[in-house]
């Protein structure tokens, strides 16, 4: 680190106190908890700098460790990143749940910082992440590194307050005015209450400073308020003509605002200035005539996420303060951002195949409800047992037909009926559950931590590991018979095998490249040299053995005349031999309600779909194929808030998002158009619900989100996001 870097950076102390509600991995019901605290360059880059690392805690979920760690840090750049596993002495550690932090939003150290503390809530980094919980510690430079207000982000983690919150409050013996009250909150800061407005405020009241910058004179107030009234009454109009939006008074900051400020500069028609009596700086609409704290900048430069704007196409802003877009080639206006039309956004779907429809009509076809069996299926379970009751409810059904009645899932405490939904919701919250290598029956294959294959150790792991197969087997039959679908995806051999077709070395290279690199190197050239012999070495719990490919294997030599013979036993070892009863007893509970027979129309790819749909979640055939009602249509702006909320997410909250609204993250094999409710074919539909303080809500039987209208774009997202990570279960009828 040069002069220039180290006299930028400060000090910052880090105390990890406890981990709260910890998700449970552990098939015994606890947990060996540790904390890795990784320090991270910023910006762009996930480089690392440096990672410390706490002490385990053993089993527990609520763990405590009450360690202090220190790091130089440049606290403009720099993250910190906390990551919470379960140690693991078997196989690899489980992941527990992360926190990110940017330390430009880490307020210096005061009296009282060291004291304090804050609960993170954990997030997942994946998809496939089962995260609960949250992480408390205490943050502090040592040095006050000085940090403008500006520099906060907008962050769901943290609490953001104004200035006169985040520093010692100073005796004001001014009087209150008439009708204000001083009160100290459950965390002691200090707040006043308006019994004439019913309004609370931080900052301490004066008779020359109100809450809100206001001019004087009946006239404008009047104005303000028709407008007001305008905007409330009104429907959406017509986009402004090529022309309209032009500057009435041109933005720019006076000569002591900040010149640095990240946001730029002022939409036009917008003027920054600075309240005398209290300093704070506050924004006049010249183009409305209105005033306000909001910075109007937060809710323009968002957009600019996205990328440039195509070519001959423009911004602006409209006089009511919406933004618009002109495209100079064909000299027309529009509100929605051209940006969120491109196809190729999310990725294309899945192509359609005339052959794969007529394979999978075909196949339904085939599917036929047996006539001696009950009209529904009852199932009542735990959320938090959800796996151990699933599998003692399943395979204590002697006659597998009974699986085919009609399914009827009730959580227990939980009200609701269910039409589809509910079950699509335990087919998504079972399969994680059953897939989840840390119960030893699965494990993730060699190039990432995504794909799924049997674990040949799995009867080392749970004495019950062949029912226990057998069982998931007839979970994944009830999927493909009830037109459900799985939250997992496997290996290509493992569909190669449900489909009887030979594995071939190219199989190898997805899921181990090293060890299909090696193959590859002795089938190209002549393997005397390696002395190999026709067995292989298994590492099995820390214990290494010799296995024979063939009898009397480890005596006989691979040349160059039989070594196509030894890769073809590699392989069929590697993805046959040694998990085969696994297999079969997954086959087995899988063909009581689909015969093995009728899936061998499919290939291995096509196989995939049927059982987990896509894994791609494309944005643009989402928008494509989704209905509105309540009012809404799809040039609307909250419409057009919602789409390119859902634009912004990454991959795995789009999954939560339509797992929110549909009970399950996965998409259909033919694409968003194919999405099912409890009627038979429904689109994804957004209806106009509620007031803008509520959060949305979902209809997982009807595929369908009640969302509020929004005032904002920035709230829309925030509710949208609560909303989909903190609600769980079904209220009222589904």
């Amino acid at each position: 680190m040069d002069n220039s870097e180290q006299d930028e950076t400060s000090i910052l102390k880090v105390k990890i106190k406890e981990g709260i509600g910890l998700a449970k991995k552990d098939i015994f019901g606890a947990s060996d908890p540790y904390v890795k605290i990784t320090l991270l360059k910023g910006g762009g880059s996930i480089e690392e700098i440096l990672s410390k690392q706490t002490k385990t805690r053993k089993k527990t979920l609520n763990p405590r460790w009450n360690e202090s760690f220190s790091f130089r840090v440049n606290h403009a750049t720099n993250k910190l990143l906390f990551e919470v596993f379960d140690e693991n002495k078997v196989t690899r550690d489980d992941f527990l749940g992360q926190v990110q932090i940017p330390l430009y939003i880490v307020l210096p150290e005061n009296a009282n910082t060291w004291n304090n503390h804050k609960d993170y809530i954990l997030r997942p980094r994946s998809s496939k992440s089962r995260v609960k919980g949250f992480l408390r510690m205490t943050l502090a430079y040592t040095g006050g590194a000085a940090l403008q207000s500006s520099q906060m982000a907008d962050d769901p983690d943290w609490e953001m307050v104004d200035s006169e919150t985040a520093s010692p409050r100073q005796e004001d013996t001014t009087p209150l005015p008439p009708g204000w009250e001083e009160r100290t909150d459950a965390n002691g800061r200090v707040f006043f209450l308006c019994h004439n407005t019913r309004t609370t405020q931080w900052h301490r009241p004066t008779a020359a400073a109100p809450d809100v910058p206001q001019r004087s004179g009946s006239q404008y107030d009047r104005a303000r308020a028709n407008y007001q009234a305008r905007r409330l009454l009104s429907h959406e109009d017509e986009p402004p003509a090529d022309g309209a939006g032009e500057t009435v008074v041109q933005g720019h900051q006076p000569h002591d605002a900040p010149f640095d400020d990240p946001l730029g500069p002022l939409p036009a028609g917008w003027q920054m200035q600075k309240a005398p009596s209290t300093g704070r700086w506050f924004f006049i609409n010249h183009n409305t005539r209105k005033t306000t704290w909001d910075d109007p900048r937060k809710h323009n430069t968002q957009v600019d996420e996205l990328g440039p704007l195509p070519a001959n196409w423009e911004k602006r802003v409209h006089e009511d303060g919406r933004v618009f877009f002109i495209d100079h080639t064909t000299k027309s206006t529009q509100w929605e951002d051209p940006r969120i039309n491109i196809a190729s956004v999310g990725g294309e779907p899945v192509p359609y195949s005339r052959d794969y429809k007529r394979k999978y009509d075909l196949f339904k076809s085939h599917l036929k409800k047996p006539s001696n069996i009950p009209n529904r299926f009852e199932l009542k379970l735990s959320r938090n047992s959800i796996l151990e009751d699933s599998f003692r409810a399943i395979m204590s059904i002697t006659n597998p037909d009974l699986l085919k009645a009609r399914l009827w899932i009730e959580f227990k405490g939980e009200v609701g009926l269910d039409y589809g939904g509910v079950a699509r919701e335990w087919f998504f919250l079972l399969s994680r559950e059953m897939f989840n290598p840390y119960y030893g029956l699965f494990e993730y294959s060699a190039t990432d931590n995504y794909t799924l294959q049997i674990n040949p150790d799995s009867g080392i792991c749970n004495e019950q590991h062949l029912d226990y197969f057998k069982f998931i087997g007839r979970v994944a039959g009830m999927a493909v018979y009830h037109g459900k679908l799985l939250d997992a995806f496997f290996i290509r051999p493992f569909y190669k095998m449900m489909l009887q077709k030979p594995i071939t070395l190219n199989d190898m290279e997805p899921v181990d490249s090293e060890y299909y690199n090696s193959l590859i190197w002795i089938k190209d050239n002549d393997p005397e040299d390696l002395e190999l012999m026709f067995a292989v070495d298994d590492e099995s719990f820390g214990q290494t053995r010799t296995i024979p490919l063939l009898p009397n294997g480890a005596d006989l030599a691979v040349t160059n005349q039989n070594k196509e013979q030894y890769i073809k036993l590699i392989i069929d070892y590697r993805f046959i031999t040694r998990i085969e009863k696994q297999m079969n007893s997954f086959k087995a509970g899988f063909s009581e309600l689909i015969p093995l027979n009728m899936v061998t129309i499919f290939d291995a790819n096509e196989l995939e779909l049927l059982l987990g749909g896509l894994t791609e979640i494309s944005v643009a055939d989402w928008k494509r194929n989704s209905a509105y009602r309540g009012g809404y249509y799809d040039n609307h702006i909250v419409i057009q808030w919602f789409w390119k909320a859902v634009l912004m997410f990454d991959n795995e909250m789009r999954a939560r998002l339509l797992q929110f609204v549909t009970g399950t993250s996965r998409v259909p094999m033919n694409g968003f158009a194919h999405l099912y409710g409890s009627n038979g074919p429904q689109l994804f539909t957004i209806e106009k619900w509620g007031t803008p303080a509520a959060l949305p809500r979902s209809h997982t039987c009807f595929n369908r989100l009640d969302l509020p209208p929004y005032d904002s774009f920035y709230t829309l997202r925030e509710k949208l996001r609560t909303a989909v990570e903190n609600t769980q279960g079904f209220e009222g009828v589904d």
